[in-house]
């Protein structure tokens, strides 16, 4: 053991046993080198192995990384998938709602539009209805009093001449029914008291017995184009509408001063009728068969009325059962008072040949407005015509003449009314 103990120091420990030989050192100093060498190797292994498990553990961070940031990529592509979704089912449910509210206003605006059409058709119906030619019966022995009487069309030698009729309307007053459409028009007032006794002379016609007629007499009713149309009604009731008609054919005088008239349809049958009476209505001057105002307005279809004169202008309205004159409020009787003159002033005659408009100034211009559609809206201008006369026009078309001091009187009335 000691011995042993002894050769491991020797061994161990050369410097202190010079007495080695050469061999033994030789052969310590191969082992030192091999020893050098495998530590070298080992040294070299122990870089490599370092470098490897710094390589692998970059590696694996490498990886890890690229794992982390395709799970982070992973996970932001998944969110906003998820958004994208989310926004995408949103969109849909408001695409959804928006489709639904779209349809709903759809719906709505078709069901208007039905009604509307329907309101417009029911219209169109009840104007049709309202226009509807009624098949007026054909007399052979008309009998007719004034009061049915309903229209009369005088033409001579094939031109209209006049056309008297009842034209009812919800806007005029009754006594305002009648029009005189030619030589005039609807906004013309007819003096009923003069139509009425033209209506007498009518009625009385008779038609029961024939003329004598000698053989080879021309009668002159054979295609006669001076004609007499009557349009009436045998009932009492005076809002009846006509329902028959006859058109009288006017032709040549007798030697007794009668005129040989027939009715269309039944020539063979001639009666006579005086000429004088003939003539006295073919003679008419139509202004003998109008009020002399230059337009009857209803007040109770007026809205407001515009007044311009050469220095102001004026309004006039009637708003929710109150009377105003310019912005300020007055009694019914104010406002009445006024509404009265500005139709007041007196047709003098008929106007013949308008002047050119640089012959002429406006000076006063008044505008009713209707509150309802059907009354048609009326203007009434007035203009310098000569030293005693003005002329009036009405809705554009000049007519009379009216005398300039009622004019100017006017003027001032209603300068002073809206001091």
């Amino acid at each position: 053991m000691l011995f042993e103990r002894e050769s491991d120091s020797i061994k161990g420990n050369p410097k202190r046993f010079p007495f080695l030989n050469k061999e033994q050192k030789g052969q310590e100093r191969m082992d030192k080198k091999k020893m050098r060498k495998v530590l070298q190797k080992l040294a070299l292994l122990g870089i490599i192995a370092s470098l490897s498990a710094f390589t692998l553990g970059g590696c694996q961070k490498t990886t890890e990384s690229k794992e982390t940031q395709t799970e982070v990529k992973s996970e932001a592509k998944a969110d906003e998938t998820k958004q994208e979704e989310e926004t995408e089912s949103t969109d849909k449910a408001e695409n959804t709602e928006e489709a639904k509210d779209t349809d709903k206003a759809e719906e709505k605006t078709d069901e208007t539009e039905e009604k509307t059409e329907e309101k417009a058709e029911e219209k169109a119906e009840e104007k049709a209805e309202e226009e509807k030619t009624v098949e007026l019966e054909k007399t052979e022995h008309p009998t007719f009093t004034s009061d049915g009487i309903r229209k009369l069309v005088l033409n001579r030698d094939g031109e209209e001449i006049f056309s008297l009729s009842k034209e009812p309307a919800d806007y005029k007053m009754e006594f305002d029914y009648w029009e005189i459409l030619n030589p005039y028009d609807e906004t013309a007032t007819v003096n009923t008291e003069t139509m009425y006794k033209l209506f007498d002379v009518l009625s009385g016609f008779d038609f029961s017995t024939t003329a004598e007629v000698s053989d080879g007499t021309d009668t002159g009713v054979e295609g006669s184009t001076t004609t007499m149309q009557i349009d009436y009604t045998e009932s009492t009731d005076t809002s009846a509408e006509a329902d028959k008609t006859v058109t009288l054919l006017l032709g040549n005088e007798d030697d007794l001063g009668n005129r040989y008239v027939a009715v269309a349809g039944y020539e063979n049958e001639v009666y006579t009728i005086p000429s004088s009476t003939l003539e006295a209505i073919y003679n008419l001057n139509p202004f003998d068969y109008i009020l002399k105002i230059p337009a009857l307005v209803n007040i109770d279809t007026v809205e407001s009325i515009d007044i311009k004169t050469k220095e102001s202008s004026y309004t006039m309205k009637i708003k929710d059962g109150k009377y105003y004159m310019g912005d300020k409020e007055v009694e019914k009787e104010t406002f009445t008072t006024l509404y009265q003159a500005l139709l007041n002033v007196m047709l003098d005659s008929n106007l013949d040949t308008p002047k050119a408009d640089n012959e002429k100034e406006e000076v006063l211009r008044m505008v009713f407005h209707r509150s309802t559609t059907e009354a048609p809206e009326i203007t009434l201008t007035y203009y310098t015509y000569d030293g005693n006369y003005d002329s009036v026009a009405v809705n554009g078309t000049e007519r009379y003449l009216v005398k300039n001091a009622d004019v100017n009187t006017l003027v001032q009335q209603i300068a002073e009314a809206f001091k």
